[in-house]
């Protein structure tokens, strides 16, 4: 499979530290659920893969839990592997599909990244597969919704978190602090915290700048919603909307408050071992992040003398027009069938078998800790040795999935234009050196560009209003 490892905004070190799991965590989430579909005929494979590095031991895991499997199942088809490095695969599958090659499965960074291949005429239609193998049944509405590009179903997301709120329940416990569930709860609570010399939220960006991102996203969701996030999307109204500067305006306040960090020095100063360690010893009492810090977070609570333990709550509304219980969706990479494979009908065997067995999907993520597939599952599918918040988060995740209870992420949504724009002025946002009002608007220029270009990922739908 042409599977890069790492997507672009991972590329970025986007969260995980965990060296262990650094060169596979992608791999998983992109392989993983290759499971049980019946076998299909004769004829050859060839899967690119990326990986941190194609030392013997990290190819011959890949062989193990993504090959050796599907050639159990399929006798009569032979898998040909080609290992690449991370740095060098995306433009090596670029170059090769040009020249009329290259992997019959291909893998890009995200929904964005695929739509210039699918105007390029590289992707299979994957609609008669779709049907044949029921995946509106089986992938989450909004993965389902994401995979077309142009009308036609061509790059399926293969992995997704959300972004949600940590805490320290030791200390709230010591405190007798409850999860915030509103504005008027975060706020006392926040205030609560410093108060008692704990730092509200301990995120810091000195590693990634990105973590910026996070937390825009986590408040345009909480504060103008999903259904206003929709409609901008869809270029019904602009960024530059009452609600989307009133978001912005609360992170600037809150970062004045000093909830961030304790301020925007040290935001801009503190690590990621620092967050975690902060974090764990109850100096700062919650973590404003995604579903991936479920890697990170056992390495500094309950270990070295630490006895503090953690939990996670769904984002807190903090406008009186969104509701509870929203999860809004971060998607990495996709998957697609290369046109001109050798062999389509074995290339989409594969995919089908990648789509199929919700329980082998799981062992591989026990194993390597990736995420999950986009894709139903019970619990019954889930490992004994999966760590229940994990199971939770993501069953909590499944569950709004189908009740349309979801949201939006600058890094999936918004396109490259807005994002990069995003990117570049977030911190002088932080800083208040740039106004809401302007950082919107720029957001809103940078949009309309790829928009009227064509360029903007497919918009899944969500019921909140």
């Amino acid at each position: 499979m042409a599977v890069s490892g790492v997507s672009r905004i991972r590329a970025r070190s986007r969260g995980r530290r965990a060296a262990a799991v650094a060169s596979v965590i992608a791999i998983a989430a992109m392989t993983a659920a290759c499971g049980s579909s019946a076998p299909g005929g004769k004829g050859t494979l060839n899967l690119w893969y990326g990986l941190e590095s194609t030392d013997p031991d990290k190819v011959q895991e890949y062989q193990t839990l993504y090959v050796d499997p599907f050639e159990a199942q399929h006798p009569d088809v032979t898998v040909h592997t080609t290992p690449l490095t991370d740095k060098n695969f995306t433009t090596k599958v670029k170059t090769s599909l040009a020249a009329g090659r290259g992997p019959d499965i291909i893998e890009t960074a995200g929904s964005t990244s695929a739509i210039p291949y699918a105007e390029a005429g590289y992707f299979l239609d994957l609609g008669p597969l779709a049907e044949r193998e029921h995946w509106k049944d089986s992938i989450l509405p909004w993965a389902f919704d994401m995979s077309y590009i142009d009308g036609k179903l061509q790059a399926i997301p293969s992995g997704y978190e959300s972004m949600v709120l940590y805490y320290n329940t030791t200390l709230f416990e010591k405190h007798g602090w409850q999860p915030p569930t509103d504005r008027a709860s975060l706020e006392k609570l926040a205030d609560e915290m410093i108060d008692a010399g704990v730092v509200p939220f301990g995120n810091g960006a000195a590693d990634y700048e990105g973590v910026g991102e996070w937390i825009l996203s986590s408040f345009f969701n909480e504060v103008a919603g999903p259904r206003r996030i929709n409609q901008a999307l869809n270029d019904e109204i602009a960024w530059t909307d009452p609600a989307f500067v009133d978001t912005v305006k609360l992170v600037q306040d809150y970062f004045e408050r000093g909830y961030f960090a304790g301020g925007t020095k040290q935001y801009f100063t503190l690590s990621f071992p620092q967050v975690y360690a902060n974090f764990a010893d109850g100096k700062a009492g919650m973590l404003l992040s995604g579903s991936w810090e479920m890697g990170s977070l056992p390495e500094y609570f309950g270990v070295n003398g630490n006895s503090s333990d953690w939990d996670w709550v769904a984002l807190p509304p903090l406008a009186p027009d969104v509701p509870s219980d929203v999860y809004p969706l971060s998607v990495g990479n996709t998957l697609s069938v290369n046109a001109k494979a050798g062999d389509v009908d074995v290339a989409q065997d594969y995919l089908a078998w990648y789509l199929s067995d919700t329980a082998n999907m799981w062992k591989a993520v026990a194993k390597t800790g990736g995420n999950p597939i986009p894709i139903r599952f019970e619990p019954s599918d889930v490992p004994a040795d999966i760590d229940p918040r994990y199971a939770a988060q993501y069953t909590a995740i499944n569950e709004a999935s189908d009740a349309g209870m979801v949201g939006y992420v600058t890094w999936t949504s918004w396109g490259s234009g807005a994002e990069t724009y995003i990117w570049d002025n977030m911190d002088k946002l932080f800083t208040g050196e740039l106004s809401a009002a302007t950082f919107c608007a720029g957001m809103d220029a940078a949009f309309q560009k790829d928009y009227d270009a064509g360029t903007i990922p497919p918009v899944f739908g969500t019921a909140v209003r």
